[in-house]
């Protein structure tokens, strides 16, 4: 028989009650208590690394909150910038395009001011020219308009094509008047005129198919008109000699050089060199014959010695042309 223990509990009144444990009961409670100690013990601890574990987790959520709301926060400042740097642009392009077109009209005016001031110039030079011609007698050649069959093109108002119109008719005065020898040879004074004289070593009455120039001995010599040398050499009565023909039918010649400084073939321009004014050949002293003929006959250079001034100013019209 088991052993058991008796708790015995009295009132005041005397009452006395006896509760009878065994020792198998007290084992059973123990264990009993000593497994929900350890269940809550356990339990406990779990529930403890639970919170901590969810407080880290919490922490962190806050962290990678406060993270969030600090990237909207740049996302929002940078979107700001964005469009701060976009209305910068925008507004520089709109002054960069209004600049081009401030610029652009502006060159247009001046492009119209010195078409202008060229066409003036031009309408004076081509006046100029029209009128000394037509004191000299030479003919302007006729500007053609040409066969209009299988031609095209697009169409361009009369006052935009004035210019270049009028360029073009400019040019061809001065094509004229590149091949007319005009102004004088040489510096020096006219001692012997045009047509009948007495001639100077016999003194009987002859014909003078040019003009003489007084001059001294190695002065010299300049060609009056572009063309291209057909002779250099000497020459008879007319000692050494130069003749350059200058197209059109004309053509100019230099007689009794000291020497000639082209040869055959030569290209020569207005105002060049092409020898020295000397005595050789039949004459008297020292002087430059100079002649003129169009269509191999003579004419007198006398009404292309006074042009020398246009002469000039179209020969260098012809080596720069007015640029826009």
């Amino acid at each position: 028989m088991d052993k058991q223990l008796h708790i015995i509990i009295a009132s005041d009144r005397g009452n006395v009650v006896n509760l009878p444990i065994s020792k198998k009961k007290i084992l059973v409670a123990t264990i009993t208590s000593i497994t929900v100690f350890l269940i809550l013990s356990v339990a406990s601890i779990y529930s403890f690394s639970l919170y901590t574990r969810n407080r880290n987790i919490a922490n962190q959520l806050s962290g990678l909150q406060q993270k969030l709301h600090t990237s909207t926060e740049l996302v929002a400042e940078n979107k700001k910038l964005t469009e701060k740097l976009q209305n910068e642009l925008d507004q520089k392009v709109a002054r960069l395009e209004l600049h081009n077109i401030e610029q652009a009209n502006a060159f247009k005016l001046e492009k119209e001011s010195l078409i202008s001031t060229a066409v003036d110039e031009l309408n004076e030079r081509s006046e100029i020219i029209e009128r000394i011609i037509g004191n000299i007698g030479i003919k302007i050649p006729q500007i053609k308009n040409g066969n209009h069959n299988q031609s095209g093109g697009p169409f361009i108002q009369l006052q935009d094509a004035e210019y270049d119109n009028l360029l073009f008719r400019a040019d061809k005065y001065v094509q004229t008047i590149q091949c007319l020898p005009l102004g004088k040879p040489v510096r020096g004074s006219i001692s012997s005129g045009f047509g009948k004289r007495q001639d100077p070593m016999n003194h009987r009455s002859a014909y003078h198919t040019g003009i003489d120039f007084r001059g001294r001995t190695g002065e010299r010599v300049h060609a009056t008109a572009d063309g291209v040398v057909k002779k250099a050499f000497r020459n008879g009565g007319y000692g050494n000699y130069v003749l350059i023909d200058h197209g059109n039918g004309y053509t100019s010649s230099y007689a009794h050089l000291q020497k000639y400084l082209v040869h055959r073939g030569d290209r020569v321009e207005r105002g060049q060199v092409i020898g020295l004014l000397g005595n050789t050949g039949r004459s008297t002293g020292s002087h430059l014959h100079y002649e003129i003929a169009l269509d191999r006959k003579p004419i007198n250079p006398a009404k292309f010695l006074k042009v020398s001034s246009l002469a000039k100013s179209i020969h260098l019209y012809a080596k720069k042309k007015v640029k826009l």
